[in-house]
């Protein structure tokens, strides 16, 4: 058990590591979510800016272009540093890669969510502790967006047209989850009585084991394809 707990924790360092290496880093995400955050919200007049239910949905809609962002920079930058086939030919078992890629990028979706939300704050003047309820909702709905995600990814790099197919296959399967984690988050932030958000959290959940488990079996023969 140890070995393996050591070479998942080398794998999650050196996907960080070609993270802060790459252009493509946490900071080139958070200044695209903001960007369409800014964009998005001043296309409604001023007295609409501060509407906690239209920032909520657009929170969501940004969240998920992002993760398509992040999904795609992680395999390019294997293939910038000419490691790719490196990682992908070793011994190394598939599902310690799938999950290495699942924990890094959930927690780096999960930075810029927080930093989108933040941006959010200091314009509305929304109390602070709110970034904090909703970091569990952001970890939880990010293991299922990044779990399909690599998936279909996967799925469609096979083809010619995948830049064009993996967002339009990826948005129908993840709409249960962005209308969930939506319901939930306006919940939390306008701090309703959480036991109505019951079956939201349980379908999040449902998602999140889904995409783990899939991943667990399935990435190893999608990426040798």
């Amino acid at each position: 058990m140890q070995p393996l707990k050591v070479m998942l924790s080398k794998l999650i360092y050196n996907e960080f590591y070609l993270e802060r290496k790459s252009s493509y880093n946490v900071f080139y995400m958070s200044f695209f979510a903001i960007s369409c955050l800014m964009f998005l919200l001043f296309s409604f007049p001023l007295s609409k800016i501060t509407d906690i239910s239209i920032f909520n949905g657009f929170l969501w809609i940004i969240v998920a272009l992002s993760s398509i962002k992040l999904i795609e920079n992680s395999f390019a930058r294997e293939r910038d540093f000419s490691i790719h086939d490196l990682i992908y030919s070793s011994s190394i078992d598939s599902s310690l890669i799938f999950l290495s890629k699942l924990i890094s990028l959930n927690l780096i979706l999960t930075v810029v969510q927080l930093i989108i939300l933040l941006v959010y704050i200091l314009f509305t003047g929304l109390n602070i502790d709110i970034a904090f309820s909703l970091i569990p909702l952001f970890l939880l709905t990010n293991f299922g967006l990044v779990g399909f995600g690599i998936l279909i990814f996967l799925i469609t790099n096979t083809t010619t047209s995948k830049s064009f197919l993996f967002p339009v296959i990826f948005f129908p399967i993840i709409i249960p989850i962005l209308i969930n984690s939506s319901n939930i988050s306006l919940g939390l932030i306008v701090q309703n009585n959480t036991s109505l958000y019951i079956d939201s959290w349980l379908i999040l959940l449902t998602f999140a084991l889904l995409g783990i488990l899939l991943g667990i079996n399935l990435f190893g023969r999608l990426i040798k394809q």
